[in-house]
């Protein structure tokens, strides 16, 4: 991994987790599947910009429109419904820990269908990586979700249904998009989600509710940029690292969304999250192949 790419990984991280943030700040008032699907219609709206500015992403949405439907689907559309859905019922800390099962679907994926074999340092990262966020998570999964686990097990199965949507759509896209160019992969399979949402968004909208100002910037900003332009920077680590690797950053984003949650909402932050932030850092270093030596040198 080059330190371009690590840049790019932890901009990712920050970028993503922000959406906890906006979904706890904007779905109170939208609700959880307006404020989805508004989401995906406003990343599309913003891709649609760099669809018409440059007729090479026009060009490579052209001739790739099939596999850009499914990556539309698989990685956006379907995975936001359903983690819509889950909202209702699995508050945001489970979800982080569901979202962590993505690299090991990932790799499960691209080792058993598209034959990319896996080195034992990457498979035991991935390991610890889950154990971390199911550290960081523990009160969650274990203390307040126990008494209603059987009525929340359908919500949960839904997220992990999203996820298995997440790296199937990664793999895709490293497998039959690699010639063409990150904005385009991003561009043409969000307007193809959008459109598909845009029935849901019109029909979920809250009509004749008052939408406060702080709910509409943090519609538009996780479309904009926890959606839109971290797809691109999603897409271009899929492309370098692979999409086991680049998915290994849903280990990542629960620290940085408990960070975010003690200073802007004033969450707690205690031993358990610093602990499962640590060893997530020390899981990623191992999935990645990071080398402390190759970085300092560099």
């Amino acid at each position: 991994m080059s330190n371009r790419d690590l840049i790019t990984f932890v901009t990712l991280s920050f970028m993503w987790s922000l959406s906890f943030i906006f979904y706890r700040i904007g779905v109170p008032e939208f609700g959880s599947l307006a404020f989805a699907s508004l989401r995906v219609v406003l990343a599309g709206l913003t891709m649609l910009v760099f669809v018409l500015i440059s007729p090479k992403n026009r060009e490579g949405i052209k001739d790739n429109w099939k596999v850009l439907t499914l990556v539309g689907l698989f990685s956006a559309a379907i995975p936001f419904i359903l983690f819509a859905f889950s909202a209702r019922s699995v508050n945001a800390g489970v979800l982080a820990v569901l979202n962590a099962s993505v690299p090991m679907m990932s790799g499960f994926i691209a080792s058993v269908f598209f034959k990319d074999r896996l080195s034992k340092k990457q498979i035991i990262g991935l390991i610890i990586g889950v154990i971390g966020v199911i550290v960081l998570m523990s009160e969650s999964l274990f203390g307040s979700q126990s008494a209603s686990s059987g009525s929340a097990l359908l919500p949960m199965g839904y997220a992990l249904f999203a996820c298995v949507g997440y790296a199937l759509g990664a793999n895709i896209t490293r497998n039959y998009l690699f010639n063409v160019s990150p904005v385009a992969i991003t561009a043409g399979s969000l307007i193809i989600a959008s459109v598909i949402m845009l029935p849901v968004a019109l029909y979920e909208f809250p009509y004749g509710k008052s939408i406060s100002a702080t709910a509409w910037v943090s519609v538009i900003c996780i479309g904009v940029l926890s959606t839109a332009i971290a797809l691109i920077f999603m897409n271009q680590l899929i492309k370098s690292i692979g999409p086991m690797r680049a998915t290994s950053i849903t280990l990542v984003i629960p620290i940085f969304a408990i960070i975010f949650g003690y200073i802007l909402l004033g969450e707690a932050l205690n031993t358990q999250a610093i602990i499962g932030s640590v060893v997530i850092l020390f899981g990623t270093y191992l999935s990645l192949e990071l080398s402390f030596k190759k970085i300092l040198k560099s």
